[in-house]
Order: C-alpha cells, then sequence, then structure tokens
C-alpha cells in the first residue's frame, strides 16, 4: 500500500538577491567611440613621432650648414690676407700674380709671378706656370682672372665663350687632369663695344708630392693685366 502513496512536487526556488548590482549596457556607438579614441591616440603618437625625427634632422642640417659657412667664411678670411701678406701659418702656401705681361709656358699653361708684390711661395715649388706640391694633403686651390674686350662687334649672330679651367697634372694618369672649369660668354652686350668680367674659381683638392695644378684660358688676348688683386692664383693646405 505503501507505493500508492504519492508526493507532491518539490519545487527549489531561489531566495530573492538583496540589491542586485546594476551593470551599464553597453551600447555599439560608445564601443566605437573607445575605438576611435584609440586610433586617435596612436595617430597623435605617430605624428609626434614623426615632428621629433623632423626637428632632429632640421637641427643635422643647419648644423652641417653653419660648418660649411664658417669654412667658406674661413677660406674666404684666408684668400684675402694671402693677398695683402705671408700668412704666419706654417702648412704650404702660394700666391701668385700675373705679373706686368701675359704670357703662357707651352702646355697652355698661364705663366705667373711668384717672387714680386704680394707674390709669394712657402713650402711649394713652381715651375713653368704649375704650383708643385711638396707635401701631400688637401688643398684649397683659387684663381680669379680680370678678362676684357674693348672691340666687340656690335651686332654678332651668337655669343663667343671663353673657358677658364684649373689642371692638375699627375704621375698616375698620362693626361691633363681637369679640376674646375668656368665657362663664360663675352662680347655679349648689345650696343656696346666694352665687355669686362671676373671669372673665380676655387675648390678643395687632394694632391700628392710632386703633382702641379695650374691655369689655363681659352682666349688669353681677353686676361687683362691690372693691380695684383684682380688677376691671381694660389692654394694652401687646409
Amino acid at each position: 500500500m505503501e507505493h500508492n502513496i504519492r508526493y507532491p512536487s518539490v519545487f527549489v526556488v531561489d531566495a530573492p538577491q538583496q540589491n542586485p548590482p546594476f551593470v551599464l549596457p553597453v551600447y555599439k556607438s560608445q564601443k566605437k567611440w573607445q575605438h576611435g579614441k584609440l586610433l586617435l591616440g596612436i595617430l597623435l603618437v605617430l605624428m609626434l613621432a614623426a615632428l621629433a625625427i623632423q626637428a632632429y634632422y632640421l637641427i643635422c642640417f643647419r648644423k652641417e650648414l653653419d660648418k660649411a659657412a664658417a669654412q667658406a667664411e674661413a677660406g674666404a678670411t684666408y684668400e684675402k690676407s694671402v693677398q695683402g701678406h705671408t700668412p704666419t701659418a706654417e702648412k704650404p702656401a702660394a700666391h701668385l700674380t700675373l705679373g706686368a705681361s701675359i704670357s703662357a709656358a707651352a702646355n697652355g699653361a698661364l705663366l705667373w709671378e711668384h717672387k714680386k708684390g704680394v707674390a709669394f711661395l712657402r713650402e711649394m715649388g713652381y715651375k713653368g706656370g704649375s704650383l708643385i706640391c711638396n707635401k701631400s694633403g688637401h688643398y684649397y686651390v683659387y684663381s680669379n682672372l680680370f678678362l676684357g674686350h674693348s672691340d666687340c662687334p656690335v651686332t654678332h649672330q651668337s655669343y663667343l665663350f671663353v673657358t677658364h679651367t684649373i689642371y692638375k697634372r699627375t704621375s698616375q694618369y698620362p693626361e691633363e687632369m681637369e679640376l674646375l672649369t668656368n665657362s663664360i660668354p663675352y662680347c655679349n652686350l648689345k650696343d656696346s663695344q666694352l665687355w669686362s668680367h671676373n671669372s673665380f674659381l676655387a675648390g678643395v683638392v687632394h694632391l700628392e708630392e710632386n703633382e702641379e695644378v695650374f691655369i689655363k684660358v681659352s682666349q688669353m688676348h681677353l686676361v687683362r693685366v691690372s693691380e695684383e688683386s684682380r688677376t691671381y692664383f694660389g692654394t694652401f693646405m687646409i
């Protein structure tokens, strides 16, 4: 008989919680805004990094520019000093002037005055228009020619050119080596028979012992004999 007794169904119900935590719902727009802020932050960091790199390169460029300007100013100051007196430095140097006449060596190099006036040689040799290196190193080589023509044709079809060139001769190479050159049109002023111009060349070259540097000009009759400060040729070791 006990098997026929039915028991009521028992259900377990959780007890009600007191003050359940409230969680704000996260909407899709808020998620997008968070992602946008993250992306904006990354872009801002990249932009600041790019500005820092640019500032670094600008500072480096400024330093190199100031260094080059200082070297150019030093070269110009030295060039002015060698035209007025013999420098006191112990490094090799030379300054030549044109002298009272214009002439050339057998190879076409201009001949210079190397003893009189402001001209001088120090630990450098001179022969047949060439400065001869006695000590290997880097040299600042410069030359200025005062050019002029007093009988230019009033009308002409095309410009005429004069070429001013610094050459080097070395035993390591059979031909003359062109170091620096300047090509200038002359007699190009309309309705005028008078023409004058200064041609200046300068640069740093490496010279070995016994190597020579010299000047050539394509139109020698255009070179004008004037005061020593107008036409000259020189070098100094740097």
